[in-house]
């Protein structure tokens, strides 16, 4: 395994020598230390180090946290700063870099282990979450559905390209402008459907308007759409915003007609000791025991197998109902796990391979009676 390569960052050279010292003979690579903003990027530039220590309060034309805004910008290195006292005003700016640690001098070898492990640590769940966010952010964009995600307040945060297509505008213009400033929806009623009416609801999970006249307010152009609203939430389990997916009913109903189409209504019946998956125009076999776990978002589900990803159209309540409950279990409201893929298990989290899911206390009781313990 390759050793974590470390650059310090240290104007008092007895003080870097020392931490570089300290972080070899705990296996760690330390090549170089540096002593001001120049000599950093250098060295970064060099060495490309997974980790830097950096001085807060570096002297020279540029302090540590303006040395850190240049590595997070440049090369997202993750820094943790070593400080001694310093002042509120100090420790807001250095906030606003993000740093993944604080060591307060004086510190010993115990503290440095600790803040390198922990550090490297969370940045690569970091990097994990990042990436997980990206590759469902390329689902959404894909979807052949106008999906618009947005705040509490339905200014729009997201909005794939059939969400373009709806409201006319395009997705880097609409962020942060309000649903309801680019369309009006009216129900099967005739009424306007209003600001309060629309937002996230604590007792519904998902909620629907059937038949909904949707009015684009830049071409005055009308479609009878379907429209499904699903909360988003935090880790927290609170609700930030929603999830709206629009789709043309005709057009959903006529599909399942088509010639050759008849299949797609098997894609998510289980079959023995296995799924089948709708993958573009394919029907793929996807088999229990490869399945990690599965994870909803939105109205969609995600099936996260060794070697693979798939997402399908469903709800985890259907899901949940496919699956052999001695095999799998539902362990949070937006987690299903594979029970024999879990590594390790605590508390509040479940790890399988690098991924950690969440615990979520309603679900808890009945996952742990499905538990074998010495």
């Amino acid at each position: 395994m390759t050793k974590p390569t470390i650059l310090v960052v240290e104007d008092e050279s007895i003080v870097a020598k020392d931490i570089q010292k300290t972080l070899q003979r705990l296996g760690y690579d330390v090549p170089a230390v540096a002593s001001s903003s120049v000599t950093a990027m250098e060295k970064i530039e060099d060495i490309k180090p997974d980790l830097v220590f950096l001085d807060i309060k570096l002297k020279g034309s540029e302090d540590g946290i303006q040395i850190a805004e240049k590595i997070k910008e440049q090369y997202g290195i993750p820094v943790i700063f070593l400080t001694s006292f310093v002042d509120k005003k100090t420790l807001e700016r250095a906030k606003i870099t993000e740093p993944y640690g604080y060591i307060v001098k004086p510190f010993n070898e115990n503290d440095l282990q600790t803040a390198v492990e922990m550090g490297l640590y969370k940045y690569s769940k970091d990097k994990e979450v990042k990436h997980s966010s990206k590759q469902y952010a390329n689902t959404l964009l894909s979807l052949n559905e106008a999906i618009i995600i947005t705040d509490n307040k339905l200014n729009i945060t997201f909005m794939n390209a059939k969400g373009e297509e709806l409201t006319d505008t395009m997705s880097g213009q609409a962020m942060s402008n309000n649903l309801l400033k680019l369309i009006k929806i009216t129900d099967r009623t005739k009424k306007t459907v209003d600001a309060r009416q629309l937002k996230s609801r604590g007792d519904e999970p998902v909620w629907t308007i059937s038949e909904a006249l949707v009015t684009v307010l830049k071409s005055s152009e009308k479609k009878t759409l379907h429209i499904t609203i699903s909360p988003i939430r935090n880790e927290k389990d609170e609700i930030i915003g929603n999830a709206f997916i629009f789709r043309n009913e005709l057009a959903e109903t006529s599909s399942v007609t088509e010639p050759g189409e008849e299949s797609a209504i098997i894609e998510n019946v289980v079959v023995q000791n296995s799924f089948f998956v709708k993958k573009n125009s394919l029907l793929v076999k996807v088999y229990l025991d490869n399945i990690l776990w599965i994870q909803a978002m939105d109205n969609y589900v995600i099936i996260q197998t060794s070697k693979d990803q798939f997402v399908i159209h469903s709800t985890m309540k259907d899901i949940e109902a496919k699956l052999p409950s001695n095999q799998f279990a539902r362990i949070h409201r937006s987690y299903i796990v594979s029970i024999d893929k879990i590594s390790v298990l605590d508390e509040n989290t479940a790890l399988i391979g690098d991924k950690i899911i969440p615990v979520g206390k309603s679900y808890k009781d009945a996952f742990m009676k499905k538990l074998n313990f010495l």
